[in-house]
């Protein structure tokens, strides 16, 4: 069965803004089709089109895409500059961004814990921090010290736990050292950290990225051609408010939602095993109804993950107890990458 994306690809493939030139698809001017449920955004490649050009093709795309069952509405718009040419990072499958509209609903925990989980599973891994602001990876892995270079001097030894191998800003810089990063830096430096560490074969590298949306997620856009992002929201509506925000900015940089996880849904009262609403109810469940986004997980407010979190022994190096939860959401990630063991590291 076709993805509403290949469906627009498909139709978009008999338009053609002469009678005797190629398709707009063929013709390269059409860049990205990102579909959030029944919101379809087409970008177009721009570079050799006019504005009167751009203005026509709008025009005849939006009601085409429209027309198409399971579509709601479509937006076109010239793709950002900044991913014109990203490009795969060598020896490396997919690349998935872990992301939220806030800060304080547990994304670095939440990856972390599937980064591990996916290793269990037989999976090479590695996970950037790229939560410049905020790089925790180290104290939620249990990794100390500072990254040293491989043995020819070229690049940086990512550091290993639970079978994840890792690099963190948390690991370069001296540890009360606060990181001052903006525009340019942050331009100069990001690419570094995917490209200057010796990653080897990995079947997915997972990438913290900051909360919300700022010039570092921009940046990694522009380094590194991303498979797609997973969201993490806690339940409420004012953190799902900022993940619509996000869900927008990622439609734009044409990276795909591959699906939400709900974390805090709910608090179990140890003595009497009622189930509270401390951080709200039902906030991931209507935005998943809203944009066709699959739910991956609602995860439980669990004190044994907080306490795992600061003493840098995740719950997910278990894969029962409430590491389950997490070995769930990492099988749910992988279906979505279509990830299997037995496929072989592109290079």
């Amino acid at each position: 069965m076709q993805s509403l994306e290949e469906q627009v690809l498909a139709a978009l493939s008999q338009l053609s803004l002469s009678e005797e030139g190629p398709d707009v698809v063929s013709a390269g001017q059409v860049y990205d089709v990102v579909a959030t449920g029944g919101a379809v955004r087409v970008l177009l490649d721009t570079e050799h089109l006019s504005d009167e050009l751009q203005e026509a093709l709008a025009g005849a795309i939006t009601p085409l895409v429209e027309a198409l069952p399971g579509v709601e509405r479509a937006v076109v718009k010239p793709r950002p500059q900044s991913i014109a040419k990203r490009a795969a990072l060598p020896g490396v499958r997919r690349v998935v961004g872990i992301h939220s509209g806030k800060g304080g609903v547990g994304k670095s925990t939440v990856t972390v814990n599937i980064a591990v989980a996916l290793a269990a599973q037989g999976f090479s891994v590695g996970l950037l921090d790229a939560d410049v602001y905020g790089p925790s990876a180290p104290t939620l892995l249990g990794v100390t010290g500072r990254a040293e270079m491989t043995a020819d001097g070229d690049r940086i030894e990512p550091r290993e736990a639970y079978g994840v191998r890792m690099m963190s800003l948390g690991l370069l810089l001296p540890e009360e050292q606060a990181l001052i990063w903006r525009g340019s830096l942050i331009d100069e430096g990001l690419p570094q950290l995917f490209y200057d560490i010796d990653w080897g074969e990995l079947d997915l590298l997972l990438v913290d990225l900051p909360p919300g949306t700022s010039d570092v997620h921009m940046a990694v856009a522009q380094s590194v051609a991303l498979s797609g992002v997973v969201t993490v929201t806690s339940p409420g509506q004012v953190a799902i408010d900022d993940v619509r925000r996000g869900l927008e900015m990622f439609a734009d940089l044409a990276v795909p939602c591959l699906g939400l996880v709900e974390n805090m849904a709910g608090v179990s009262c140890r003595s009497c095993g009622h189930v509270g609403a401390l951080f709200g109810a039902g906030g991931a469940t209507e935005l998943s109804r809203q944009t066709g986004l699959p739910l991956l997980a609602q995860l439980p407010f669990m004190p044994d993950v907080a306490v795992g979190s600061d003493t840098g022994h995740p719950v997910a190096r278990d894969a029962t107890g409430h590491g389950l939860h997490f070995h769930t959401l990492a099988r749910s990630v992988a279906d979505a990458l279509k990830l299997t063991e037995q496929e072989e590291v592109s290079r």
